[in-house]
């Protein structure tokens, strides 16, 4: 697979590709400098300040990043236990280090078009580390592929205070775990091989938003759809995939943002002897996000008799001080393994860890 030979020097310095994915974002990425959703006269009067507010609100909906300690609990009985190797002992952590890096964001003086349009290159890689003795970090995630976002309602309701906007979102993604051993154990039981089977697909996804923001949340609903294709060459689906791991699935999601609150926060002044405190001024923000997919087709040959045709994704994120771009994450998840050939374990996740938003305000 593609994938295979990139991940020869990924397996041996994961968290370093994970940091330089987090370190280009921060660098690619150029945001408004000042408060979108609070503005002041010098906001209102910036040229660019609804396309700003446009961008940011396509950033609220992106994949999330974070680093968390999983629980991972199977709500169906396993055919085989987990070996040494596989999450036996249970998990260290988790992360997910996605990140849409925006090819063009429009401006107020570009041509229509060009500002209902935010093309993007994507890319996310996904480990999750064991407390096994034996290789303890699993096959990662690895996805990369290109999207696009496109504006469908009007350009002048950019400019109210509150307003309701539709937007639609195209991917074509590669998803696979740079390995290359075979897809299931050795035995009379069939079950994926979870330490190094071949996993590798594509899909297409598209999705329709409706958003409004009103004085103090944002709510945004989402419906899409999903199927998962072959490209050929170094693209190929795993043949093992079809009729098992599901080939079309219909996609939903609800999500409320509360707008950044300005609060008052007051601290010691550590820098002088005399005993004084300091009252800063700090931007808070707290986003709950449910995500649904239900698979439609392509389980004929999935051997466990309950198809487990819905996946259900749970996430509440906190930020304490939006400057400082790190909060906090609950996430729970019911449903068919999300980390790529484990799908056909049924399991329960709930995991607690920290969130990381780049070059927030």
């Amino acid at each position: 697979m593609l994938m295979r030979s990139l991940l020869k020097n990924l397996k041996t310095a994961p968290l370093q590709a994970a940091l330089l994915l987090l370190l280009s974002g921060s660098f690619l990425m150029a945001p408004a400098q000042y408060a979108v959703w609070s503005p002041d006269s010098t906001a209102l009067s910036a040229p660019n300040y609804r396309m700003d507010r446009y961008h940011r609100l396509l950033r609220y909906h992106d994949p999330l990043l974070y680093i968390a300690f999983p629980l991972v609990k199977p709500i169906a009985d396993r055919p085989l236990p987990l070996q040494n190797g596989e999450g036996k002992n249970g998990y260290w952590l988790e992360g997910n280090f996605a990140y849409r890096f925006a090819l063009y964001q429009g401006k107020y003086y570009s041509y229509p078009l060009l500002q209902r349009l935010r093309p993007t290159i994507d890319v996310g890689l996904m480990p999750r580390l064991t407390r096994d003795a034996s290789s303890p970090l699993l096959p990662f995630n690895n996805q990369f592929g290109v999207g696009t976002d496109l504006l469908l309602s009007s350009l002048s309701g950019l400019h109210k205070e509150r307003p309701t906007l539709v937007w639609t979102t195209f991917q074509l993604h590669h998803y696979s775990n740079g390995q290359a051993d075979s897809f299931f154990v050795e035995g009379p039981v069939e079950r994926n091989n979870y330490r190094s089977g071949d996993f590798s697909t594509n899909y297409w996804r598209g999705a329709l938003h409706v958003s409004h923001v009103g004085q103090k949340n944002i709510v945004t609903g989402s419906v899409g759809y999903q199927e998962d294709v072959d490209l050929g060459g170094p693209l190929v689906r795993s043949p093992e995939l079809y009729h098992r791991y599901g080939e079309q699935r219909v996609l939903a999601s609800l999500q409320f943002t509360r707008k950044p609150r300005l609060v008052t926060a007051t601290y010691a002044n550590r820098a002088t002897a005399e005993e004084d405190v300091v009252k800063e001024e700090v931007r808070r923000q707290w986003m709950f996000r449910t995500e649904a997919s239900y698979i439609v087709s392509g389980l004929s040959k999935y051997s466990r008799s309950n198809k487990q045709r819905l996946g259900w994704h749970n996430y509440l994120t906190y930020m304490p001080s939006l400057t400082n771009e790190v909060g906090l994450l609950l996430h729970t998840y019911i449903g068919r393994d999300y980390l790529n050939i484990r799908f056909d374990d049924a399991v329960f996740i709930g995991e607690a860890g920290l969130f990381f938003t780049l070059n927030g305000r």
